[in-house]
């Protein structure tokens, strides 16, 4: 799995390409900066990141920002995937995350988030 990006699982919701601005910031120490979001639905994301792969047991949380605007916090989220797209000068991987139990308040701005900066269905 760590080299197939033709895997595609099963989706209960329709996904939406994100805007270039669009940001996911994992907050796994003060360092951590901000990664693009590729798509995004109701039920998860996935963002594209340089480098290492990421530890699975660190991503508990995520924020989602659309440029330096903080639009919904503390997302509870857990590991989908996580795969190499690209060996340049730096790996370039995609992780998708799905996410936990959201409380009416953090499901209503995910909405909006969706509604407001995204660009269209996939």
């Amino acid at each position: 799995m760590e080299n197939s990006p033709s895997y595609q699982p099963v989706r209960g919701y329709q996904r939406f390409k994100a805007q270039d601005r669009a940001l996911v910031h994992v907050p796994r120490d003060s360092q951590a900066l901000p990664y693009h979001i590729i798509d995004i639905c109701k039920g998860g994301l996935s963002f594209r990141y340089l480098g290492k792969k990421i530890k699975t047991s660190k991503i508990k949380l995520v924020n989602l920002y659309h440029e330096y605007d903080l639009i919904v916090g503390d997302l509870p989220v857990q590991e989908v995937s996580d795969y190499r797209l690209r060996d340049d000068c730096v790996t370039v991987r995609r992780r998708s995350l799905c996410f936990g139990s959201l409380s009416i308040e953090q499901h209503n701005k995910l909405s909006t988030f969706i509604e407001r900066f995204t660009k269209h269905q996939l």
